[in-house]
């Protein structure tokens, strides 16, 4: 995370950043850069809040993480998130192994994000919630086919339903890598042929 700090001798003003920002070019270009980081304007909002003699924090919402939040939800409302992938297919991987390690965790914003998983159309896994470190279980392994089903319980707080899956052989050498982004009902397919 990148911040920009105006730092002033005694206690600092609202607006105290939009002066170097309306005097310098190079503030100018940095202000232009924090502003496609964060996909919205810090530089308007800096010089629109501009009320003197009040400290930073009676008043001032520049670079405020609440705000940054709040915009963050906003555009996920915008983004319609069960308009979000349905279905995922993950792929395959043919293996000798007597078994294989499945585990997974939510590679994108850890927010809660809950989901089901299935072999061969039987429940192993009701409900598990992704977290930041991967979790998951040990498949002993049938011959022929063995169908994988991750569904998606919930997008979590902020949409969709975000995973990185990793399966490793008998040998704990990694046989397969991926992701999946579901809308709340979505199911993500892997198989593992024996």
């Amino acid at each position: 995370m990148n911040a920009l700090l105006f730092p002033g001798q005694g206690s600092q003003v609202v607006g105290m950043g939009s002066e170097f920002y309306k005097n310098f070019d190079l503030v100018k270009k940095i202000f232009k850069q924090a502003d496609d980081k964060l996909n919205f304007s810090i530089s308007k909002k800096s010089e629109s809040k501009k009320e003197s003699n009040k400290s930073v924090f009676e008043s001032e919402t520049f670079l405020d993480p609440g705000d940054i939040y709040l915009k963050k939800i906003q555009k996920e409302k915008q983004r319609q998130p069960n308009n979000y992938s349905k279905g995922s297919y993950l792929g395959d991987v043919r293996t000798n192994s007597k078994y294989v390690n499945i585990i997974c965790r939510d590679f994108e914003y850890v927010d809660g994000d809950r989901v089901r998983i299935l072999v061969n159309d039987s429940i192993v896994i009701d409900n598990l919630m992704l977290d930041s470190t991967f979790s998951g279980f040990k498949l002993p392994l049938i011959t022929g086919f063995n169908k994988i089903d991750f569904t998606a319980l919930n997008q979590g707080s902020t949409g969709p339903n975000t995973a990185e899956l990793r399966v490793f052989d008998d040998k704990n050498q990694m046989i397969s890598s991926n992701q999946w982004n579901l809308a709340t009902g979505g199911t993500a397919t892997f198989i593992v042929v024996k």
